[in-house]
């Protein structure tokens, strides 16, 4: 009995580990929205209504920098499907390249404080 048992839980804990290795990898988007965030409950609209969406991870937003970074997994889903997600709570979002949200960022400039980073503007 005590054998089986034990065998029981090594193979659950083996099928774990695997599902674990099959999942997809964690990728980070890094998106600036309109309207644009002007407070905390924007942050939190955001953060409440996304978190159920397929496949997101985490969310970290960013007033000063106005730029909300996603991790998701990408076998569930996709920044097109991220971009449904927001236009379902009020907001438009773009995909902001990972260079300009990191020079927005490490920038101390005025210009770059509540307003869409000047590269990372829809072309």
């Amino acid at each position: 009995m005590y054998e089986n048992m034990r065998r029981l839980v090594s193979m659950a804990a083996f099928a774990v580990i695997a599902l674990g290795a099959l999942a997809g990898k964690p990728v980070k988007a890094f998106f600036t929205v309109t309207p644009k965030m002007s407070c905390a409950n924007c942050e939190a609209k955001i953060k409440k209504n996304l978190r159920y969406e397929k496949g997101i991870k985490s969310i970290v937003t960013s007033l000063d920098d106005q730029i909300v970074t996603i991790t998701y997994d990408d076998e569930k889903t996709n920044p097109q499907n991220i971009i449904k997600g927001f236009k379902k709570i009020g907001y438009t979002a773009v995909i902001a390249d990972e260079k300009a949200a990191a020079d927005c960022k490490k920038s101390k400039k005025s210009d770059c404080k509540g307003k869409q980073c000047p590269d990372t503007k829809k072309k």
